[in-house]
């Protein structure tokens, strides 16, 4: 089954496509969901599709070369993955997990990239998504090389609520997926240890709270102050 275009419309590199174009996409795209905490893609697996999030929350880990993983990004709706190794044909660059159950859309190289050919739009709004993937990556690279734990921490939290948090009565912003310490330490390149410290001393000072498992931003402007964004 083919994905309705109204979906596509939804999703921020598709957004500004007209019918034609759209109506393209939706006949080689598949529907596909996963439970949550289903691995949908392998690091070093051959790669041959792009995925587009529909609904639910995913995040990307890298294994490094001590064998760490490296979480480089929690992605939501309307976000995209999988851009690098529908370009270039290289294996997976990053291992992609469920965090919460998910519906995605599928949509294979060989067809797209004939898409891409014949439309130029559609080639650029791909390249934004490469941008801004770029500089969100330098801008991870340099906060582990200028700021500490307690910083990098402040800002991917401040991140995450933002963009994901779903508000509760008090104001506090709630993310809808459950994180590790380990997960949550390695966000931002950190231990466990050093993160679980991080969050109670918050929790302490009333910045967060824990809700059965899941992260609570009780005060976000202080939680920014920590991150040096105010």
């Amino acid at each position: 089954m083919g994905a309705p275009v109204e979906l596509l419309r939804k999703v921020s590199m598709f957004g500004g496509l007209g019918d034609a174009e759209l109506n393209a996409i939706a006949a080689i795209a598949q529907r596909k969901r996963y439970g949550s905490r289903e691995t949908v893609v392998q690091q070093a697996d051959p790669g041959g599709e792009l995925f587009v999030i529909v609904s639910g929350h995913l995040k990307v880990v890298s294994a490094g070369t001590d064998g760490r993983d490296n979480a480089l990004n929690v992605q939501g709706p309307g976000e995209v993955f999988g851009e690098i190794s529908l370009l270039d044909g290289e294996p997976r660059s990053a291992t992609v997990t469920s965090l919460d159950r998910c519906e995605l859309l599928i949509i294979r190289r060989e067809p797209f990239m004939r898409l891409l050919e014949n439309s130029p739009r559609m080639s650029i709004e791909l390249l934004k998504v490469l941008t801004k993937r770029v500089r969100k990556l330098t801008g991870r690279s340099e906060d582990i090389a200028f700021l500490r734990v307690g910083g990098r921490l402040a800002k991917r939290i401040v991140e995450l609520a933002e963009a994901y948090g779903e508000k509760l009565p008090d104001t506090s912003l709630r993310l809808p997926f459950k994180l590790s310490q380990q997960e949550i330490g390695d966000l931002v390149n950190a231990t466990r240890e050093s993160a679980n410290k991080q969050i109670k001393q918050w929790e302490d000072e009333g910045l967060v709270a824990q809700d059965s498992g899941y992260l609570v931003v009780r005060d976000l402007q202080r939680l920014k102050a920590q991150g040096g964004e105010i």
